[in-house]
């Protein structure tokens, strides 16, 4: 059975920040953007083609064992997203990016209906996010992701 070609134009993908090396004005154009379209079962162009954002437009270095993040500027960001976007579907990258859209709480992969669009708790990609460390975990984020951008095509 033929996969359905994802209208990207539907789609947003939104990120905490660049990593320490990222281009700022490219979200996800470094190896996170590649383990994203790996598994949204997307190539590079396609994932390319989708709005992409991150709510930090800065690496802000490291905070414990994870990373530092601005929940305010977060905040406004995220607010300028669901005011400037025309999209369906909205993938968040990371609780911390969950929270600034007020999704608070939520288990990873969880999906949402609001403000007119559909909305999934992905786990932030990096591998310093343990989540990743059970092959399960991957094999269901793949699924959910690739059964998420494909709705109602």
């Amino acid at each position: 059975m033929k996969k359905k070609k994802i209208e990207t134009h539907k789609i947003g993908l939104v990120g905490q920040a660049p990593s320490r090396r990222g281009d700022p004005r490219k979200p996800l154009a470094g190896p996170n953007g590649q383990k994203i379209a790996r598994l949204a079962g997307l190539n590079y162009d396609e994932l390319i083609a989708c709005r992409r954002r991150h709510l930090n437009t800065h690496y802000n270095g490291k905070r414990g064992k994870g990373y530092a993040f601005d929940h305010a500027k977060g905040k406004v960001k995220a607010a300028d997203i669901l005011l400037d976007w025309r999209v369906e579907r909205i993938v968040l990258l990371g609780k911390n990016v969950a929270r600034c859209f007020g999704f608070c709480d939520l288990p990873f992969l969880a999906e949402i209906s609001v403000y007119g669009r559909r909305f999934l708790i992905f786990p932030h990609p990096s591998s310093i996010n343990r989540w990743w460390n059970e092959r399960r975990n991957e094999r269901r984020a793949r699924q959910l992701l690739q059964r998420f951008l494909r709705l109602g095509e």
